[in-house]
């Protein structure tokens, strides 16, 4: 590898060096504020980018300069700027006056699917609140199934909860992020993304591998950093959305924000869903749908000055799921076995802080402090079988960040961290707790030439209960044409594993639960490669991206359901548990606002079980995408297709069950369409939609559901879709009451 880097080196040198990415910053002309989530395209393209929460913004430059940037954003003059090859070079600075007086500029070309930049050092794929449209309105697990990154995957045949899944690994070996503050941990991660409303999200960045270090220990498969709507936007003070589907599933969101002042901004959030039918489409007596009530509340606080700046955020949720056999209730049947149900009551309240400090004196330099804490409360029954478990969690981060001079390739960052978690959990008639105090330090320093960026670092964490763990990072990109780079990347991070928590749904059987050893932290290695390139195809864009995956484990909390199918047992790695993973990705626009993109992933994991290296189950080897979108010329239509192809998968073994009992070796392969139509009429946009249009529904997705009492009743092992073909409608709301 050390010899073919090498030679790359001296075969690329000779390439004349240039700019790549032209960067700046977005203001406020009246007070000079930055001004977060403005829009900025290369005019009659649909190549973008939005500046970040302190105004900046990194974009890829246009193939052919001088060309016209489009900059705009609600309540503000849409200003378009010409970016000549000298200006590019510099970090230029854009003021937007306060007023809609100048007529909005049509921006032909549609918003693409996704983006990927060229010139970020990660591989990373950016989801914009446009895309989220082109999808039901509801939870944000729902908002991954028009890219191939992320998979969403069922956990049972009782919870309902959406759970996803990175590199052919479950979602709890991703970290997630909002806005670089690490949440869902834990009890809260039960719940998956289905507790994040998706009307109240404004960007999604997805990060293959092991991520940067700076904000935590626990990314080992990759980062999903969530951007909530900012408090900013007074000229759009009220938003609101209602979706109902012909299956008994009513959600409804309303957003208010509010500027108090020239600094302070308050945003408040509120949602709530419901499922109120009994669906049984595949005829086994059991719900394919939990009923439910939640209830999010969020407010949301910010102060933006001239050297401080200061963003707060106060969440609560309640989620109540019931399900199991029809017509069953809990006051009348929990505690007998007329019908098996399964039901939990899960309660969040959290609080998250950041304070930024900007340096009077240079402008590189900043002091960020960042910190939250979270209470979780949840009770789960399956069938006559308990769990109860509470968390308290609580972290402080500090992250400093300069350059080594005023105008340098070379930075860093460095800071402090420290962790708490306090957990009390019981199953049936056992307890069991733990506390984790978990202090650590880390650096990273960054070489960024117009070509060239190394990123490298490393975190050292001590852990009461697992010892000292040091986890060393880095990340190579390597521009080898404006448009066209390779990145390369490897590293290590670990978790403390949650036996119950991260495997509930697996609760729903009449397996034996055995926990075989003390679980200790989950550690691994993960590195990768990707190539994306960007190019034409008869004047219209397109690029293809190609990257690959691999991860190993030191050590692996082993989840077996092969031993034995009355068995669930919980035990260390003893050898190897590895996954790989390739993926291919073609995005174009072969006509103006029609979108083509198609996505193939491969994947291998395997882990050396008790009785065999096996192929873990539930995990498909092939997976394919397709999505087709189209937005009419002035952006009043949009229609989006999306068909999602899954392969065959390994069900856990039932060998030793009698033949009647007994599952095949692997579930079929299947596709699912799913496909939208929105109409926008000034500040009132309609959708109607469809999910699993072609109405797949797993088949004996329960085994022995006649017996739910019985030694082989088995709920735990979902592969593919278990409600049919579901119709639905929404309406977005946007009021503007500036005058």
């Amino acid at each position: 590898m050390k010899n073919i880097l090498l030679a790359l080196t001296g075969l690329l040198l000779p390439i004349l060096t240039q700019a790549q990415t032209l960067r700046g910053i977005v203001v406020d002309a009246s007070n000079g504020q930055p001004l977060p989530g403005v829009n900025l395209v290369w005019e009659g393209t649909s190549e973008g980018t939005a500046s970040d929460i302190d105004g900046s913004f990194g974009l890829d430059l246009h193939r052919h300069l001088p060309h016209p940037l489009i900059v705009s954003f609600v309540g503000y003059q849409t200003a378009k700027l010409t970016i000549t090859e000298a200006n590019a070079a510099e970090r230029i600075r854009i003021e937007l006056a306060p007023g809609t007086t100048m007529d909005a500029v049509e921006i032909e070309g549609s918003q693409s699917t996704f983006s990927m930049s060229a010139t970020s050092t990660l591989n990373a794929e950016q989801i914009n609140r446009g895309v989220l449209r082109k999808a039901a309105c509801c939870n944000l697990s729902e908002s991954f199934e028009s890219t191939a990154t992320v998979d969403v995957v069922m956990n049972d045949g009782v919870t309902g909860a959406r759970k996803i899944q990175m590199l052919g690994l479950e979602g709890i070996y991703v970290q997630t992020l909002f806005e670089g503050v690490p949440i869902n941990r834990g009890l809260s991660n039960v719940l998956g993304f289905d507790g994040i409303p998706g009307p109240w999200i404004n960007a999604i960045q997805l990060t293959k591998g092991i991520g940067s270090g700076v904000n935590g220990y626990e990314s080992m498969t990759g980062q999903i950093n969530l951007e909530f709507l900012p408090p900013c936007n007074a000229n759009e003070p009220i938003y609101a959305d209602v979706f109902a589907s012909n299956q008994g599933r009513f959600e409804a969101n309303v957003i208010h924000n509010k500027m108090i002042g020239s600094r302070w901004s308050t945003a408040l959030f509120a949602g709530a869903a419901t499922q109120v039918l009994e669906m049984d489409q595949n005829n086994d007596n059991f719900m394919d749908m939990p009923l439910r009530d939640s209830y999010r509340l969020m407010n949301r606080w910010q102060y933006l000055g001239d050297k401080f700046q200061l963003r707060m955020i106060g969440r609560y949720s309640r989620e109540e799921r019931t399900s199991g056999e029809l017509g069953f209730r809990r006051g009348e049947h929990l505690g007998t076995q007329d019908r098996y149900g399964f039901g939990f009551n899960h309660d969040e309240a959290e609080l998250l802080v950041k304070a930024a400090f900007l340096s009077e004196k240079r402008e590189d330099r900043s002091l960020g402090i960042t910190g939250g804490y979270t209470y979780t409360d949840m009770d789960a029954f399956f069938g006559n079988n308990a769990y109860f478990g509470t968390q308290h969690s609580a972290r402080i981060n500090t992250i400093f960040e300069q350059k080594f001079a005023e105008i340098s390739d070379h930075s860093f960052r460095t800071g402090l961290s420290f962790q708490y978690d306090d957990f009390a959990e019981s199953w049936q008639d056992s307890s069991f707790a733990r506390t984790e105090l978990v202090p650590g330090a880390f650096a990273e320093y960054t070489f960024e030439r117009p070509r060239f960026t190394a990123v490298a670092g490393a975190r050292n964490d001590w852990h009461n209960l697992f010892g000292n763990q040091l986890s060393p990072r880095l990340h190579l990109k390597y521009n080898l044409q404006p448009l066209t780079s390779l990145r390369a990347t490897m590293g290590r991070g670990f978790r403390a594993p949650n036996a119950f928590a991260d495997n509930l749904g697996m609760l729903a059987s009449s397996r034996v639960v055995r926990v075989l050893n003390t679980p200790q932290a989950e550690s691994s290695w993960n590195t990768g490669l990707s190539f994306l390139h960007k190019f034409e195809i008869g004047g219209r864009e397109a690029f293809v991206n190609l990257d690959g995956y691999y991860t190993w484990f030191e050590n692996q909390l082993v989840v077996d359901r092969d031993e034995n199918p009355q068995l669930l047992l919980f035990y260390n790695l003893e050898g190897r548990s590895t996954a790989y993973s390739l993926q291919a990705d073609f995005q174009m626009e072969p006509l103006r606002g029609l979108g083509i993109k198609a996505s193939y992933k491969y994947q291998e994991v395997w882990v050396d079980y008790l009785s065999a290296r096996l192929e873990k189950p539930l995990v498909p080897r092939h997976r394919a995408l397709f999505n087709v979108g189209y937005t009419t010329k002035k952006g009043h239509w949009y229609f989006d297709l999306t068909a999602n192809y899954t392969g065959t998968q390994r069900l856990p073994s039932t060998a030793l069950n009698p033949e009647d009992v007994q599952l095949p070796e692997r579930g079929e392969s299947f596709v699912v369409l799913n496909g939208q139509v929105n109409r926008i009429f000034n500040h009132v946009e309609v959708y109607l939609g469809v999910e699993n249009l072609n109405n797949f529904i797993q088949p004996n997705a329960i085994l022995d559901a006649e017996n739910p009492f019985g030694a082989f009743f088995d709920a735990s092992m979902i592969y593919g879709p278990l409600n049919g073909r579901m119709f639905y409608a929404g309406v977005r709301l946007k009021l503007n009451t500036a005058k």
